[in-house]
């Protein structure tokens, strides 16, 4: 199965309700996004978690693993030494992950960066093996893309929980000040997660230095590990400290039923039937969507529907994956020794909602659709390389075959993307 889940998420010692008697309060919108992602995990029945963690034994050159057979550890430090916790490590992961250069294993018990959202796991009722990594100080897309690939192979159900704060330095009265630094960064990883997370490591070093943070390198990590749609589900930094928790990639059956649509047609002909998947009630509802196939990172097909033609989403994805794979006119027809080279992604679309005016629009979060007498052209949201709206306007004109100084109607819509 591999990697299905990829969290970010922060750890101070305060959220566990023992430690923090009540001051954890004051970061409710934390606490919740907290339990969402626990139960989120827990409810995907992942088997093993690789947990990434600042507070772990750290090298400069590389990145620790724990190979104790059982990793424990309890909050005596912090005043409650009645919480405690025990997991089994993964020895099968373990392994596999030794085979990486520059992973070096050790002994050790469980750090308050770990022991924090294995808490909330456990509230969530999570049971399952942990592998433990100390963050990398250095190259953490080199050390994610890697360990993305190792899991894919493996069979078990793995989620990566990168655990970190953002900056330390937000409030004067906060542990280590005020710095202008501080907020900069933080809005930068932000914004950037939400539009384009492969700039996240565009960041002076001077400026990360300076923001005080302790989870810029797990993050990266994370991300490096799978492609995703990043969920910002909370930020806040009562105590001068930015905590955010943020759902980076989590698997989806859209694609993989689009993947089979189109590989059931190669191999067995159009008048195939094949049986709907009932796991999820979003192959029942009536959606519009587009299926974008990728080669090798380069676009291979993309055939879509703005509105439901489909008796459901199931249907309207076989119809969409299957025009992407074999009637694009950009490309010629997918052949069946190619599918093992793609990837699939869906894009579900929202409603239309017509619109007064460009300012209305946000090339990251709404895609755009522009109509005048009869022709009509659309561009999905998130697209590299459209960066303002005027460039998504023009585009969507341009493939209408609208002049770009005539006037159009606009409308927008949002899209939840699904990768594999």
């Amino acid at each position: 199965m591999g990697l299905i889940y990829s969290v970010f998420v922060p750890h101070p010692p305060l959220f566990v309700q023992e430690v923090g008697r009540g001051e954890e309060r004051k970061c409710q919108a934390s606490l919740d996004a907290y339990h969402e992602v626990a139960r989120r995990i827990a409810q995907a029945q992942v088997e093993t978690v690789i947990l990434v963690s600042p507070h772990a034994q750290l090298i400069k050159d590389g990145m620790t693993m724990v190979v104790n057979k059982t990793i424990q550890g309890d909050f005596a430090q912090f005043g409650a030494a009645q919480v405690s916790m025990s997991f089994a490590s993964d020895p099968v992961v373990i392994a596999e992950f030794q085979n990486i250069a520059g992973v070096v294993p050790i002994q050790s018990s469980i750090d308050h960066g770990a022991f924090v959202p294995l808490y909330f796991l456990q509230k969530a009722g999570w049971k399952g093996k942990v592998v433990l990594l100390g963050m990398p100080l250095e190259q953490p897309e080199e050390y994610g893309e890697r360990i993305g690939k190792i899991l894919e192979d493996l069979p078990g159900r793995y989620a990566i929980v990168a655990s970190g704060d953002l900056s330390h330095r937000l409030k004067e009265d906060g542990p280590y000040g005020f710095e202008p630094a501080g907020p900069e960064f933080d809005q930068f990883v932000l914004r950037t997660l939400q539009r384009d997370s492969k700039k996240l490591s565009d960041l002076p070093v001077d400026l990360v230095e300076r923001a005080g943070e302790c989870g810029y390198r797990s993050l990266r990590l994370a991300l490096a590990s799978k492609e995703g749609a990043p969920e910002v589900l909370s930020y806040e930094g009562p105590f001068g400290v930015g905590y955010l928790v943020a759902d980076l990639y989590h698997s989806s059956p859209l694609p993989k039923w689009a993947r089979n649509c189109l590989l059931t047609y190669l191999e067995k002909g159009a008048n195939t039937p094949l049986h709907i998947p009932n796991s999820t009630t979003e192959f029942k509802m009536r959606r519009g969507c587009f299926v974008t196939l990728k080669q090798h990172g380069h676009l291979r097909g993309c055939i879509g529907t703005t509105e439901p033609w489909q008796e459901n989403l199931a249907l309207e994805i076989q119809h969409n994956a299957i025009a992407a794979g074999t009637q694009d006119p950009r490309f010629r027809p997918v052949r069946i020794d190619e599918i093992d080279t793609l990837s699939f992604t869906v894009d579900v679309l929202g409603e239309l909602e017509k619109i007064a005016g460009p300012e209305e629009l946000d090339p990251w979060r709404y895609g755009v659709v522009v109509r005048q007498r009869g022709r009509s052209g659309l561009l999905l949201p998130h697209l590299e390389g459209v960066d303002t709206v005027s460039d998504q306007i023009n585009i969507a004109k341009e493939k209408a075959g609208i002049s770009g100084g005539d006037p159009v109607e606009l409308w927008r819509f949002e899209v939840m993307r699904h990768y594999e």
